[in-house]
């Protein structure tokens, strides 16, 4: 696990500084253009957004992930097709509610004819194409052979699909049956867990009175298929889903910290566990007081950031040394 602190304009510093495809994950937080440290001509702060967007695009590896905030909601929509243009597609668009209210009326008046905005916006782009081409090459003798496997099973125990969807429903309530379609069809990427597969030879067993189905061993089965994918599956963009989580985030405001709009650490704790694994590399091109890097850091990642502001360099690398020399002593 490494770190690197650049001091400087990242469009000039970066491009040298570390190699192209070499990230896994990418935030950026630029000034939002609002009057308070940035005000340029709109057409020139896209312009300038265009630049980063090229070159952060440029950093990541084919899989890696992109988040970047904003205040602005079309702003951060044509930040978005700009980041699209260059092949990496929008997965979520997120709204941070600052619910923190009595933090939040220190700095905003409602107004007469709108509510107190009280939320900022983030977008979360990432690639899967060379995956999913991959996949469709492929699927013939990789997914194939297991989808005849376990149709060709529950054909022999005279079993509907909607007789498995209603029982999977009832086992796990849930309401969703897409797990269960996508063992049978031409679409399945993911054979059973062993609980669903001892599950599966159950069912076929109780709905046909008796009878072996699913005969072969699950280890058996899954090295096949571990074996066959291991060559490619790196290629998937990360996502560790959290679970229950869904794309409003109700997260308070970080306290100041000698930065004027730090970012709370939940934030990016949420994005670096959801969005990159441990080991990774993750880079913040424009870090400020360096949220990104600490957490980073204490979460197992490697950390690349760039600041133009040397005093928040300086407060980034001792906020950074804490985690870091914490993760060293373990």
């Amino acid at each position: 696990m490494s770190v690197e602190l650049y001091q400087g304009d990242c469009l000039t510093v970066l491009p040298d500084a570390i190699p192209d495809e070499s990230v896994n994950l990418a935030f950026v937080d630029p000034p939002y253009n609002i009057g308070i440290f940035c005000k340029m001509d709109p057409a020139e702060y896209l312009a300038w957004c265009e630049q980063w967007i090229a070159l952060v695009s440029r950093k990541l590896t084919a899989n890696g992930a992109l988040w970047v905030s904003h205040s602005e909601p079309v702003v951060l929509a044509r930040l978005s097709e700009l980041i699209a243009e260059r092949g990496r597609g929008l997965i979520n668009w997120v709204t941070w509610d600052k619910y923190d209210w009595a933090y939040v009326r220190k700095f905003k008046e409602a107004g007469t004819r709108s509510f107190i905005d009280a939320s900022e916006y983030l977008i979360y782009h990432a690639d899967e194409g060379q995956w999913t081409t991959q996949c469709d090459r492929e699927r013939g003798f990789i997914f194939e052979p297991l989808r005849a496997y376990l149709a060709g099973e529950r054909d022999r125990a005279g079993i509907a699909n909607s007789t498995i969807n209603a029982a999977w429903c009832e086992w796990k309530q849930v309401n969703s049956t897409s797990q269960t379609q996508k063992w049978f069809s031409s679409s399945c990427f993911n054979p059973p867990t062993r609980e669903a597969y001892e599950w599966l030879r159950e069912l076929f067993h109780d709905h046909n009175h008796g009878g072996e189905y699913l005969r072969r061993d699950y280890e058996d089965l899954r090295r096949d298929y571990e074996y066959l994918r291991r060559d490619y599956e790196d290629l998937r963009y990360t996502f560790n889903n959290p679970g229950t989580v869904s794309s409003v985030w109700q997260i308070p405001p970080a306290p100041r910290n000698g930065h004027e709009t730090p970012k709370p650490e939940a934030l990016l704790e949420r994005i670096i566990l959801a969005t990159s694994n441990e080991g990774d590399v993750v880079l913040d091109p424009m870090f400020g007081s360096g949220t990104t890097g600490a957490v980073a850091v204490r979460l197992g990642r490697s950390f690349v950031g760039c600041e133009i502001n040397p005093d928040y360099v300086e407060m980034a690398r001792q906020r950074i040394e804490q985690p870091q020399q914490a993760r060293m002593a373990v």
